[in-house]
């Protein structure tokens, strides 16, 4: 099943529209660069000839046999065959030509040159000075006049295995080729120096793109989420994972990935064993690489000798260089060499790696089955999980710190076991767990840890703390926490922490006045993280300058790393918020540098990136907010980071046009933007972007739905940021004409939108458009030229153009289309005067009637040659080359 791909899709289509061209697929075995190319090339008008390297009669069976024909082409380019018949990529494409065109397309039906490879042709009339140079020449001819009769797609698969004398009539071909019509597209597992080709790679599968594959139902969620990381997104893997089941790897999958390992000698084989347990382990913890250092410490080998050990190793890819040390090509490979391993090769490798490497000392006496040794260096580590694990294993009927039994036998230790720190119990090893999972961005897991440690707990304070931390948890995931900070301040009235949490939550909630004497209650208790709340509640009043150094005073004062990041991300939202876009940028690019820095790019890292792509987005920087949004989401952040990530990339895609992109974006934001965390703006922006969309796909049944919706469910007074846009299409579809009393409208943005909305119930769209004028968001300011030209006809000339600019600025198809739309009912001219003159314009709108020369000549009393004069005349001076482009631009641009 093809999935994904639109991306490259839309390359190779691109490529199509300026033919001549070349487009090099580049991509891993298996990665699915030959079922791209046939996605592609089974929807274009072209002639397509295919073609290609040949390893061996595996690779001949491929796209008839599914998966097992597909690793049969990988095995042969594990063992580098060489295809050995000179111009063997070319022959099927040339006889696919002739046999289509016949070979009269050449001098001489192609005995001159053409015949060397097509010996149907006839006998070859030798020139033995002429024949290289007359076979080329005679086939860019044929691919050149084949094209004229229809365009031509040429496939050469596989180039990575090609003879050399058909890389060098590549290389003429792509050097000659002057006519339009040809695309070249080669694919390679490397890649190659081709002259004139574009290099387009291919990708992993994404998650989804998984899921889509498989076809996958909730309940197959986590086997799709061990797919896809087995797998790596390569297309054969999945499916042969998917059908053996993703426990083990399949026999065939498994034999074809060591394929390369059994010709390795002695030292190469132990050396790339070393590195399949040394990167068995904790990939999040640096795991999945193996440093040089180590490799030399494990294998015992002297500088030269580990050297020549490890050269085959990479030159065969299964082990890649990276930086100061490796990594494997692919984990399945890894796994492979690794489940190759006897029992008493991988004890004895995870006990020499423990020694290398300090760091992952845990989980290596862990995988060599000693416990004891494992739990004491998870604990100096403050690796709180593999502690966890370890204790809950263990026989003990309380859980409690007490030494474990053991016996003298070999990995299981001797003696007595003392904690090095006794006075932890159970509950707060879960919770510092529970910390490190939220501090990776796991926000479930979390949860899970923290609800088991307050099941444990019997201490008020304690349980007060867990409620704090459960909230925070709880909050990532889209889930109120009202009740429980209202129970943790039950417990302990006087923590400072605990009532600052609760006021940021009523802030969100928009609770103003509860929430600022809560603040300042925390503030005054110590808890300098209320800082942010107030730098909020502040903003909202007006007052970004206070807002602002009260973001900055929070930093400074700041107790831990998440407040810093905090702080980053309120002051990017209240100034994105305030219209300061250009302000809100630089802070939040402030903030994904200190992310990076402290190594939370995937929690914290991903809200400030949200935080970027919507100024990116208001500034009308589109294609720099969607590289924003695809570099965190690529991190598999939290739930709600996560879904605003996916609101800033749907209204973009609104925006575009792409509105099947973004009615997909909103089907995976909804659910992950349950409860009201953040109060209504939280759960108000999923149903602003479906009107968005509604709006943009002229489905106004739909906009009105979600208007009632709004208006019936949703209280707007409590909405910081989405109310006013939500009324603004509430009053395009005739659902309201006054705005709720006791709406409140602070900064440049929140005007902008009420002057919109007052326009929509009848009032001046000049003073929407001065508006938006202020603030700084082309996309708005477009839309509101339109329909302010609407309104005012004589301006509408000089609005309209302007509003043409931006929408070919941005890029933005629906504004362009409410801009055409707009100029043909007011009969206005968007582009320049062509200078037609008056009987010329007679002849332009006979044109746009579908009339033929002789019957304008008919209809004006003129002859047939005149008015072929006249038509030529206006094709020339529109700049277009038929009479429906003349037509069609005629009317869009008002000239009609």
């Amino acid at each position: 099943m093809f999935v994904g791909r639109q991306k490259q899709l839309a390359a190779l289509a691109a490529a199509l529209e300026r033919t001549p061209g070349a487009v090099l697929v580049v991509g891993e075995a298996g990665i699915g660069k030959s079922a791209l190319v046939r996605e592609f090339t089974r929807g274009v008008d072209a002639l397509v000839a295919e073609g290609g390297a040949d390893p061996g009669t595996a690779l001949q069976t491929a796209a008839a046999h599914g998966v097992q024909a597909g690793v049969h082409g990988v095995q042969a380019g594990v063992h580098g065959v060489q295809g050995g018949v000179p111009y063997a990529v070319f022959v099927p494409v040339l006889r696919r030509l002739v046999r289509e065109y016949g070979a009269g397309l050449v001098p001489g039906g192609g005995r001159n040159g053409l015949a060397r490879l097509l010996p149907e042709l006839g006998e070859l009339e030798e020139h033995p000075e002429l024949g290289r140079a007359r076979l080329f020449e005679e086939v860019l001819l044929l691919v050149e006049r084949a094209a004229e009769r229809r365009p031509v797609v040429l496939v050469l698969e596989d180039l990575h295995w090609a003879d050399q004398a058909s890389r060098d009539l590549l290389a003429f071909l792509l050097r000659n080729l002057t006519r339009p019509g040809v695309l070249v597209i080669a694919t390679s597992r490397e890649p190659l120096r081709l002259p004139m080709a574009e290099v387009l790679k291919v990708p992993p599968l994404g998650r989804d793109e998984v899921a889509r594959m498989l076809g996958g139902s909730e309940g197959e969620q986590a086997d799709i989420d061990r797919i896809v990381a087995r797998s790596e997104g390569n297309p054969l893997f999945v499916e042969a994972l998917a059908d053996a089941g993703t426990a083990t790897t399949p026999a065939s999958l498994r034999e074809l990935l060591l394929a390369g390992a059994e010709r390795l000698g002695r030292a190469s084989l132990d050396v790339l064993r070393i590195a399949a347990v040394s990167s068995s382990v904790s990939p999040s913890y640096g795991g999945s690489r193996t440093p040089h250092e180590v490799l030399r410490a494990v294998a015992g080998l002297d500088d030269l000798a580990l050297d020549e050990a490890l050269r085959p190793v990479v030159r065969a890819r299964l082990l890649l260089v990276d930086g100061d040390g490796y990594v494997f090509r692919h984990t399945l490979i890894r796994d492979a060499v690794y489940d190759d391993l006897l029992p008493g090769e991988r004890i004895r490798l995870h006990t020499r790696c423990a020694e290398a490497r300090p760091e992952l000392a845990a989980d290596h006496w862990y995988a060599a089955g000693d416990r004891r040794r494992a739990f004491e260096a998870a604990w100096r580590a403050g690796r709180w999980e593999r502690v966890l694990e370890l204790w809950d294993q263990s026989d003990l009927p309380d859980g409690g710190m007490e030494p474990w039994d053991r016996s003298d036998s070999p990995g299981g230790g001797v003696g007595r076991f003392d904690p090095p720190d006794r006075g932890m119990d159970h509950a707060a090893v879960l919770e510092l767990a529970a910390k490190d999972a939220l501090h990776a961005g796991d926000a479930e897991r979390a949860e899970e840890l923290a609800s088991r440690a307050l099941d444990e707990v019997r201490d008020p304070l304690r349980a007060a703390h867990l409620l704090e931390l459960r909230v925070a948890i709880r909050d990532l995931l889209g889930e109120e926490g009202l009740a429980d900070l209202r129970e943790a301040i039950r417990l302990a009235p006087r923590e400072a922490r605990l009532i600052g949490a609760l006021a940021n939550t009523l802030a969100w909630n928009g609770q103003d006045a509860e929430a600022r004497a809560h603040a300042e209650d925390a503030l005054a208790l110590g808890d300098s993280r209320s800082l942010v709340t107030l730098a909020a509640l502040t903003a909202l009043e007006g007052d970004l300058a206070a807002a602002s150094r009260l973001h900055a005073e929070a930093r400074a004062a700041a107790p831990d790393d998440d407040t810093v990041l905090a702080a980053y991300a309120g002051e990017a939202d209240v100034l994105e918020a305030a219209g300061e876009h250009a302000k809100a940028e630089a802070v939040a690019r402030r903030g994904m540098a200190q992310a990076k820095r402290l190594g939370m790019a995937r929690s914290r890292g991903a809200h400030i990136a949200a935080n970027l792509a919507e100024p990116l987005a208001s500034l009308g920087r589109w294609k720099e907010a969607r590289e924003v949004i695809d570099a965190a989401l690529a991190l598999d952040p939290p739930p709600i980071h996560r879904a605003w990530l996916l609101m800033v990339l749907g209204t973009v895609a609104v925006w575009e046009g792409a509105l099947e992109e973004a009615a997909d974006v909103l089907d995976r934001a909804r659910p992950l933007m349950r409860g009201r965390s953040r109060g209504y703006d939280s759960c108000l922006e999923p149903d602003l972007l479906e009107g968005r969309l509604a709006v943009a796909a002229g489905d106004v049944e739909r906009a009105g739905r979600l208007a009632d919706h709004v208006l019936s469910a949703h209280d707007l007074t409590l909405s910081r940021r989405y109310a006013w846009p939500l009324l603004v299409i509430a009053a395009r579809t005739g659902r309201v004409r006054q705005a709720p009393a006791g709406m409140a409208t602070t900064g440049r943005v929140q005007e902008a939108y009420q002057a919109t909305f007052e326009a929509e119930c009848g009032g001046s769209w000049a003073a929407a458009v001065a508006a938006w004028r202020t603030v700084g968001q082309p996309y708005a300011l477009g839309q509101a030229l339109v329909r302010a030209a609407e309104q005012d006809p004589e301006s509408a000339r000089e609005l309209l153009r302007e509003a043409a600019a931006i929408a070919e600025r941005l890029g933005s198809a629906p504004l362009r289309q409410e801009v055409e739309a707009a100029a043909a009912s007011g009969r206005v001219r968007l582009t320049a005067e062509p200078g037609l003159s008056a009987r010329e314009l007679e002849v332009l709108e006979l044109v746009a009637e579908g009339l033929s020369n002789r019957q304008i000549a008919e209809r004006l009393f003129i002859s047939a040659r005149t008015s072929g004069v006249h038509v030529s005349n206006i094709m020339a001076k529109l700049g277009v080359a038929s009479r429906v482009e003349a037509a069609a631009l005629a009317r869009r641009t008002g000239l009609l």
